[in-house]
């Protein structure tokens, strides 16, 4: 069995906070659930109590604004260490995802994707971010050599005075 865990703790309780009460069944009591969705907030995990709701991890990354109009949402991480037969990677094969959320998006018309993606010591396979910080520093570092350069002819024209 793989174990996921989710993305973190983005949010929880400054930004996303569930209705004041005991219960949330109550805290929910007089509001409707989208459409598309198949349970209750109050129902979304039933395994943990805690993940329910707005602090439901899931929900908290379905509501974070993407930066782009193209974007990846990470839902979960396979932790390695607790699954050390897992150290050559996932076999290959055919893997089965079941949806249990199906927010409608031909709407917008958009798509959705299941990506599965590794990551290396550098973050993810994105090169774009990496040569924007390269030509960024190089850009600031001949900046930087220049007003050098000024600030030492300044200087040198000022103690010839």
């Amino acid at each position: 069995a793989v174990v996921s865990t989710q993305s973190g703790h983005y949010g929880r309780g400054t930004k996303f906070k569930n209705p004041a009460g005991n219960d949330l069944v109550s805290g929910f009591n007089g509001t409707v659930k989208p459409p598309s969705w198949s349970v209750a907030p109050y129902e979304l995990d039933p395994e943990n109590p805690s993940n329910n709701g707005f602090l439901n991890e899931p929900f908290i990354v379905w509501m974070r604004v993407a930066a782009f109009p193209t974007f990846r949402k990470l839902y979960g991480r396979i932790l390695m260490d607790e699954n050390p037969e897992l150290d050559n990677g996932l076999e290959r094969g055919r893997y089965t995802l079941h949806v249990k959320y199906r927010y409608p998006v031909l709407f917008y018309q958009s798509k959705k994707f299941f990506v599965l993606s590794t990551t290396s010591i550098f973050g993810a396979k994105n090169l774009m971010i990496g040569i924007v910080y390269l030509v960024v520093g190089a850009l600031l570092l001949l900046l930087s050599i220049s007003f050098a350069f000024i600030a030492k002819k300044e200087l040198h024209s000022f103690m010839g005075q």
